[in-house]
């Protein structure tokens, strides 16, 4: 029997040994919700996977396709992309892989229904919210490789028609980059720094010149940047804390000059460290030193392989053994807040992520297969869809019990100087 606290520290450890006050905080994100400790046990998942702890929902061999791999409903949002338009699609790739196609189906339906009821929704609402997106994603894949219908993508120029969703998009469109950057910045003297907070810290003086040195690396190695030099003048570079799953990752931001700094006109990005996916780890696969030189790569290419449209800074940099995803951060990037989402609004929300998978899925399998259906699981939707519905019943109970005892050893893990040493 495995122990989800053992798994959990095991994990971790290296990241505690780095930042132990930054793991008590990723655990107590972790400790608010059951759907909130989900987030953060991506490995605990792709370790229950494998040992067929959810088996037989995941047995057999099948078609191995490009995943998202931590795909759930916190990991879609907003951006404005090279188009000049504002989508909403996957924005978090740091954990694609390879493997069924259902698993990336099952946990983003799983989440939906941990997200359901943790906002207090009864079971019989958390279930048709699940078996709706899975549903839709049954119907729609097969379609959407036929080229019957067309991919689906959500922007200010193709509405989804679920009106939360519409309102955001349409929000974050307008999101003005000064007031973005006065909000979040001082301007002292001639230029600005970043306001620091509980996001953003100061960096000990070896991670701040790691980042020196990447951004470095990203300028002489992205050839879809600004031309002026000036733009790229550093003003400021600080540590980022954001998500739980990726928490004690190395995060840097770093606030450039952008077209005026005077004005807030100013350019953020984020250098976020690749690492190996945990469902790569538990398989002995891609793990070695020369695939976690090229894992960023790897990640911002399937990043931009899947999404409909992507962001011009979308990079990679890397400074030694190790390589790290850039991203702009900006006024445009927002995501749903499940929570205050009323009536049907989560389902419809559920049913245009999974209709996002499906396009992602489709795009892998055209890459992988050819464009023939290789998903033989699908010709009987019905079958397919209580498949799913039973692993997300069933590991959701799983999840449950996890975090209860998770929050019963609370404060033996908060003591984390002691078990990041073990």
């Amino acid at each position: 029997m495995r122990d989800p606290l053992d798994e959990f520290r095991t994990f971790n450890r290296p990241f505690a040994r780095r930042n132990p006050e930054l793991m008590r905080h990723k655990i107590a994100r972790m400790g608010e919700s059951a759907f909130a400790f989900f987030r953060g046990t991506f490995h605990l998942f792709a370790r229950d996977v494998l040992a067929g702890t959810v088996a037989p929902l995941f047995s057999g061999g099948g078609t191995e396709l490009d995943l998202v791999g931590d795909i759930h409903s916190e990991n879609y949002g907003t951006y404005k992309a090279e188009d000049g338009k504002v989508h909403y699609d996957i924005n978090d790739f740091d954990e694609t892989t390879t493997g069924r196609f259902d698993f990336d189906v099952g946990r983003l339906a799983m989440s939906l229904f941990l997200a359901s009821r943790d906002r207090g929704d009864a079971l019989a609402v958390a279930v048709g919210v699940a078996l709706s997106a899975v549903t839709h994603y049954a119907n729609l894949l097969p379609r959407v490789l036929s080229k019957k219908t067309p991919e689906p993508d959500v922007s200010e120029a193709a509405p989804s028609g679920c009106s939360s969703l519409d309102d955001l998009v349409r929000t974050s469109a307008l999101a003005k980059r000064a007031a973005f950057f006065e909000r979040i910045t001082e301007y002292k003297g001639k230029s600005r720094t970043l306001i620091r907070s509980a996001r953003y810290y100061n960096l000990p003086a070896e991670e701040h010149a790691q980042a020196v040195r990447l951004l470095t690396h990203y300028r002489e190695h992205h050839n879809n940047l600004p031309d002026k030099d000036d733009s790229f003048a550093v003003e400021d570079i600080c540590g980022r804390v954001s998500g739980i799953g990726s928490m004690g990752r190395h995060r840097y931001v770093i606030l450039l000059a952008g077209k005026g700094s005077t004005d807030a006109r100013n350019t953020l990005l984020e250098f976020k460290e690749a690492r190996p996916s945990a469902f790569d780890l538990y398989r002995s696969r891609d793990s070695d030193d020369a695939a976690l030189i090229h894992r960023a790569e790897h990640v911002i290419g399937m990043q931009r392989l899947s999404q409909a449209a992507s962001n011009r800074y979308l990079g990679c940099s890397l400074d030694g053994g190790m390589s790290f995803q850039v991203r702009q951060l900006s006024p445009h990037d927002a995501r749903v807040e499940t929570k205050p989402l009323k009536g049907a609004a989560l389902e419809e929300l559920g049913r245009i992520q999974m209709g996002i998978l499906a396009r992602v899925h489709a795009r892998s399998a055209g890459r992988g297969v050819g464009p023939s259906n290789p998903l033989a699981e699908l010709a009987d939707h019905e079958a397919f869809c209580q498949r799913l519905l039973s692993l997300v019943l069933g590991y959701a109970d799983i999840v449950h019990g996890d975090y209860r005892r998770f929050i019963g050893a609370r404060a033996d893990l908060d003591r984390v100087e002691e078990w990041m040493a073990s």
